[in-house]
C-alpha cells in the first residue's frame, strides 16, 4: 500500500494476478509486457478484463480473503489471422434487484473494425463491423444524473431552461475509429438485445439494435481520440437573442449532439463538432423490444414496454449485412483550438453531470475543458506523458470531483481538485503502472422504471473511481479520505 505524506491519498493493492494467468494471456516470457496490455474494469473494479493480441481474459476480485484474482473466462474469437484486439470495455448490465448476481459483458474492438460482445463466460453474443477501420476506443455515455448538491443544482437549472434538457438524454455506446469515424449505438436497444442473449431467448435472425454513424470534416486521415459529449447540460435561455452576433455560441447552445475530436495532423490541437440535426438511423430497436416484451416477464418486461410506448424508437431501415458498412453523417466544426505544435493525445470524460473533460497534450499539459462553454478552465503543467482519470470523494459532506494524474516518468500520482493551483495531494508509486478509469453506471441503468407517477431511473450512478494496473500483476485501487 502506498500512502501520501499527509495520509489523504491511499493506493491499496487489492489483489495480484497469478503468474499462471499472465502466462496464459501473454505466453512464455511475456510477463514483463503486462503493463502494455489493454485493461478495462467494471463498476467499482470487481471485474477486470485484460487483452493481448487476439485474446482476452476476464478476472474477478476474490471475495474469500485470497490475494489472487480468480479467472472467470478466456476468449479469443477473431475473424481472421492477424486480427488483434485494439479496444476493450468491461460492461455491467443492469439486472433487477431479485436477480442473484449482476450481469457483465466484455466488449472487444478489433483492428479490422469488428465489435464483438462476449458474456462473462466467454460466449460470443453478437458481432458487428460498423466501419472497416481500426477500432480505437469504446465508451459508455450515460445521461447526467444528480449525485451531489452541485450537480443537482445544475440539472435543476437545465431542466427549467429547456425541455430538451439532459434528463431527456439517452445512454449510448460510442465506438471511435482510427480515421475519426464515431458510431453511437443506442443504449436502450443494445441493452434489450443483450438481455435477450443473456436470458437465452430464441431470436430468429440474431440481435439487432439502433446506431448512428458520424464523420467529421477534419482534413486529416487519422485522429488521436474522439468522444461524444451529448447535448449541453446547461441551456442558456438568452442564447437565442445573441444568435446573430455570436453564431458559434448559438451553435453550441442549440446542439443536440456534440463531439470532441483530436486530429493527429493539421494545425488544430482539438475541435468541437456540433449538430442540431439527427443522423440516419440503422437497424430497428422496435423489433427487439417487441421480442423482449413477448418473451421476458417481470421488470425487464415493463422496461421493454416502456421503450415501445414512451417514444425514442426509430424507424426500421433494414438489417445491414456483415460485409457492408453504412455511410456516415458528416458533422461540421463549430470551434477549433489552434495552438501549434500542441496536439491533444487523449480525452478523459468526467461523469456527465459535471460536464468536464481532461485533455492530455503533446506539450506535457493537461487541459480541463468545460464542455458547455467550451472553455479551458484549468491547466496542469509539467506532466509530460501522463495518464488521467476521474474519481469522486466526499468533501465537507458533499461529493466532489477530483482528477488523478499519473506521470510514469516520475512515478508520481497526483490528485487535483479542478480549479485549484496546487495538487490536493501526491504519492510516489513508482514507474510501470497503467491508470484505468472505472465505469460509473451499468448499461440500462438510465432506463425509466416504475408505475406511472412514480417513475425513477433503474440505477443511480456509482462514485467515479480509478485503479492502477502494475507491470507485476498488482491491481491497486485509489482512494481519497474524506475531509
Amino acid at each position: 500500500m502506498f500512502v501520501s505524506k499527509n495520509g489523504r491519498v491511499q493506493v491499496l493493492a487489492e489483489a495480484q494476478i497469478p503468474g499462471s494467468l499472465v502466462k496464459l494471456l501473454l505466453g512464455e516470457g511475456g510477463g514483463d509486457q503486462l503493463g502494455k496490455t489493454i485493461c478495462a474494469t467494471s463498476i467499482s473494479g470487481r471485474y477486470t478484463a485484460l487483452a493481448h493480441a487476439a485474446r482476452f481474459m476476464l478476472l474477478e476480485i476474490p471475495r474469500d480473503g485470497k490475494s489472487e484474482y480468480r479467472l472467470v473466462s478466456v476468449g479469443s474469437d477473431a475473424a481472421t489471422d492477424g486480427e488483434a484486439i485494439t479496444a476493450l470495455y468491461c460492461m455491467d448490465i443492469y439486472t433487477p434487484a431479485h436477480k442473484s448476481s449482476p450481469a457483465v459483458c466484455v466488449i472487444a474492438g478489433y483492428s479490422s473494425g469488428y465489435m464483438r460482445v462476449f458474456s462473462a463466460h466467454g460466449h460470443l453474443l453478437t458481432a458487428h463491423q460498423f466501419h472497416p477501420q481500426r477500432l480505437q476506443c469504446i465508451r459508455l455515455r450515460t445521461p447526467a444524473q444528480a449525485n451531489s448538491e452541485q450537480s443537482a443544482h445544475k440539472l435543476q437549472y437545465s431542466s427549467c431552461a429547456d425541455p430538451r434538457a439532459a434528463s431527456d438524454d439517452s445512454e449510448e455506446v460510442n465506438l471511435t475509429y482510427r480515421d475519426g469515424t464515431l458510431v453511437s449505438i443506442d443504449g436502450r436497444s443494445l441493452y434489450l438485445a443483450l438481455r435477450l442473449c443473456l436470458e437465452e431467448a430464441a431470436i430468429d435472425e440474431g440481435p439487432t439494435f439502433q446506431y448512428k454513424k458520424w464523420a467529421f470534416d477534419l482534413g486529416t486521415p487519422r485522429v488521436s481520440d474522439a468522444a461524444a459529449c451529448g447535448p449541453p447540460l446547461w441551456r442558456d435561455p438568452l442564447a437565442q437573442l445573441v444568435r446573430g452576433a455570436h453564431a458559434s455560441s448559438a451553435q453550441l447552445a442549440d446542439a443536440t449532439a456534440r463531439f470532441l475530436v483530436a486530429p493527429q495532423h493539421g494545425d488544430a490541437a482539438f475541435g468541437v463538432f456540433t449538430t442540431s440535426e439527427d443522423a440516419a438511423t440503422t437497424f430497428s430497436a422496435v423489433d427487439i423490444a417487441g421480442k423482449m416484451a413477448a418473451r421476458v416477464t417481470g421488470a425487464v418486461l415493463s422496461m421493454a414496454r416502456s421503450y415501445l410506448w414512451r417514444g425514442g424508437s426509430g424507424e426500421s431501415s433494414g438489417q445491414a449485412s456483415p460485409g457492408r458498412t453504412e455511410p456516415s453523417t458528416v458533422v461540421s466544426c463549430a470551434l477549433a483550438v489552434r495552438d501549434s505544435p500542441r496536439k491533444v493525445l487523449h480525452i478523459a470524460l468526467a461523469p456527465a453531470q459535471y460536464a468536464l473533460a481532461a485533455l492530455t497534450d503533446s506539450l506535457g499539459r493537461v487541459l480541463l475543458l468545460d464542455l458547455d462553454s467550451c472553455e479551458v478552465v484549468h491547466m496542469l503543467k509539467g506532466v509530460r506523458g501522463c495518464q488521467c482519470a476521474w474519481l469522486e470523494s466526499t468533501c465537507d459532506g458533499r461529493r466532489c470531483l477530483l482528477v488523478a494524474v499519473y506521470t510514469a516518468r516520475r512515478g508520481v500520482l497526483e490528485i487535483h481538485e479542478p480549479g485549484a493551483m496546487q495538487p490536493l495531494d501526491s504519492v510516489n508509486v513508482g514507474a510501470g503502472w497503467t491508470l484505468v478509469q472505472c465505469p460509473t453506471q451499468p448499461l440500462g441503468g438510465s432506463l425509466v422504471v416504475g408505475p406511472a407517477g412514480h417513475e425513477r431511473r433503474a440505477a443511480l450512478p456509482a462514485p467515479a473511481a480509478c485503479v492502477l494496473l502494475g507491470h507485476d500483476g498488482r491491481i491497486a485501487l485509489i482512494t481519497v479520505d474524506e475531509r
